[in-house]
């Protein structure tokens, strides 16, 4: 496993399988949520799935169509675990056409 500590937030990022240190991920708060930036460079917005849960785990895969693609881009897995309880419900993703990944993550209404 690679592990990453972010900003001394108690937010750590864990590879799960196969490391895949070419999926660059950064974690900030903000006053209501967390920001999470994460480069996905060669995967389309429907080979990459982001899933949360309250206990403030957030799961960033990807599963390129093309396993064989010449840009060397494979499936990865990686779990972003976060110091606070967030709203899985509120949660919400967007990834460009330049594959950069963001993701708001709000925090349970009581952890404001």
């Amino acid at each position: 496993m690679n592990f990453n500590v972010i900003d001394r937030l108690e937010i750590m990022v864990v590879d799960v399988g196969v490391p895949a240190d070419w999926v660059k991920v950064n974690v900030q708060r903000m006053k209501d949520c967390y920001e999470v930036y994460a480069l996905v460079p060669g995967l389309l917005r429907e080979e990459v799935r982001v899933q949360s849960d309250p206990a403030g785990r957030l799961v960033i895969s990807g599963q390129p169509e093309q396993q064989d693609n010449p840009w060397g881009v494979t499936p990865f897995k990686k779990v972003v675990s976060l110091p606070t309880r967030i709203d899985p419900h509120q949660t919400s993703a967007v990834v460009t056409l330049h594959g950069q990944l963001f993701v708001r993550v709000p925090f349970e209404q009581s952890d404001i």
